[in-house]
């Protein structure tokens, strides 16, 4: 027999771009299209070995910021 419990799990209701700071509930296309990133700097990061670097950022932001450089390709479906 299988003995169960009840167990609370937090969910993202909605985000904040840290640069405009715009905001977008948890499920609308605004957060669809929101960049996360969170890692840990390695041996060499210039933020510190063992630091962690989170951002969450909006799709207008990152184009504000990064457009130049991002490879945007259209998706082919066969």
């Amino acid at each position: 027999m299988k003995k169960f419990r009840e167990k609370v799990v937090p969910e993202i209701s909605g985000y904040v771009c840290d640069r405009c700071g715009r905001e977008a509930e948890a499920h609308d296309g605004e957060a669809e299209e929101l960049l996360s990133i969170d890692r840990v700097g390695g041996y060499c990061s210039i933020f510190g070995d063992g630091n962690r670097i989170s951002v969450d950022i909006c799709q207008h932001c990152l184009k504000d910021v990064l457009g130049e450089w991002l490879r945007i390709v259209p998706l082919r479906f066969l």
